[in-house]
């Protein structure tokens, strides 16, 4: 008589599990920032693909056709809902929109570029581009941070 398959729920069940463990039990260093890397990664690339659009759409295409009013957008209405002295809530979400599609932005186009370059040969300089690149990212986010709490705070 044949032998019975051995189904997911039968402790005789283990596809490789074990190895997959062992092998992770010794390595030597554990890896700490790449998981927030990747984290800040995916976090700038929805946020990119979602406010982004939406921004270039109501800059560009929502004022000219009509749909948006013009004095919602122009260079007055910015300045004066970006005033920190005056008391509105809606001159700080205009800044925290801002910071989170540039600091979303750099963060996510630091990744993808750092990878990248390691895929057409620098993987050698991985350490270095990671340095290199999320540092940038960093400067650029805290460059946006201080712009955006700037009257408020500072």
């Amino acid at each position: 008589m044949a032998e019975e398959p051995v189904s997911e729920f039968d402790p005789r069940y283990n596809p490789g599990h074990d190895a997959i463990r062992v092998r992770a039990a010794r390595e030597e260093h554990e890896v700490v920032l790449e998981p927030l890397f990747w984290g800040l990664f995916s976090l700038g690339g929805f946020l990119t693909a979602f406010l982004l659009p939406v921004t270039i759409l109501a800059l560009s295409f929502f004022v000219p056709l009509g749909l948006w009013p013009a004095d919602r957008i122009g260079y007055a209405w910015l300045t004066a809902s970006m005033n920190p002295t005056a008391a509105n809530l809606q001159g700080l979400l205009v800044r925290l929109f801002f910071l989170v599609v540039i600091a979303g932005g750099l963060f996510h186009g630091a990744h993808r570029f750092k990878y990248m370059l390691i895929e057409a040969g620098a993987a050698k300089y991985e350490t270095g581009l990671g340095v290199l690149l999320y540092g940038a990212a960093i400067l650029g986010s805290l460059g946006a941070l201080y712009y955006a709490v700037k009257g408020w705070i500072l």
